[in-house]
């Protein structure tokens, strides 16, 4: 494969990518709480996945600062999205987890996904699913070799 077939093929990945997901945001976006900015969205889905990290870990994995984590943090919760909790060994230290809330729209975003994959996912061929979930993760473990 040359260069420019390489480039056309990746180019009609991305765009099939992109259309399947618009298509799938307007069938979704009704039932989809879309209050939150992505940022938000994302914080959500660190804690999601770590359960507890401090701040400055989250200021780390967004890549941003700890004052906007903070930022970020204050207003999710007073919206009752998270919870903060000094530290008690170090308390300049602020432990960060999901509350109520976040716990409601991260189920609710599990369903939506179950949704998906039962009407669409679910479609496909095993070995299709498979192939696809082998690609994706080979592609990711490139991205983060070059990245570190």
């Amino acid at each position: 494969m040359n260069e420019q077939q390489l480039i056309q093929y990746v180019k009609e990945i991305n765009e099939t990518d992109s259309e399947i997901n618009m298509l799938l945001l307007r069938k979704y976006t009704a039932i989809m709480e879309l209050q939150l900015t992505s940022k938000q969205a994302v914080l959500i889905e660190h804690l999601n996945k770590h359960k507890r990290m401090t701040v400055s870990e989250l200021a780390n994995m967004m890549n941003i600062t700890s004052s906007a984590v903070s930022q970020l943090v204050s207003k999710l919760d007073k919206e009752g999205y998270v919870k903060r909790e000094i530290n008690p060994n170090n308390r300049r230290e602020i432990f960060v987890e999901l509350d109520q809330t976040g716990l409601d729209h991260i189920a609710h975003y599990e369903e939506v996904e179950l949704s998906i994959i039962k009407q669409y996912y679910s479609k496909l061929d095993m070995e299709d699913i498979k192939a696809l979930r082998t690609i994706g993760r080979k592609l990711l473990a490139i991205v983060e070799a070059d990245l570190k």
